[in-house]
């Protein structure tokens, strides 16, 4: 899910983790398919950083 209106807060849903405590990794249950993940970096109030400053898109495939 891109997160393509970078004028709002980074919602708290299924599709996006915050990392509000410093972590450094996280650990992603997904169904069997091809999933695309990026990382966003927002601020302290979960918006986006302005200039928006987001990594590449990477896809992985979970095997059943």
């Amino acid at each position: 899910m891109d997160h393509a209106n970078h004028d709002s807060p980074i919602p708290r849903d299924e599709h996006h983790i915050h990392f509000d405590n410093g972590e450094t990794e996280a650990v992603v249950d997904l169904l069997p398919g091809t999933h695309t993940l990026q990382l966003l970096l927002g601020d302290k109030d979960h918006e986006p950083k302005d200039p928006v400053l987001m990594s590449e898109k990477i896809s992985v495939r979970v095997k059943e």
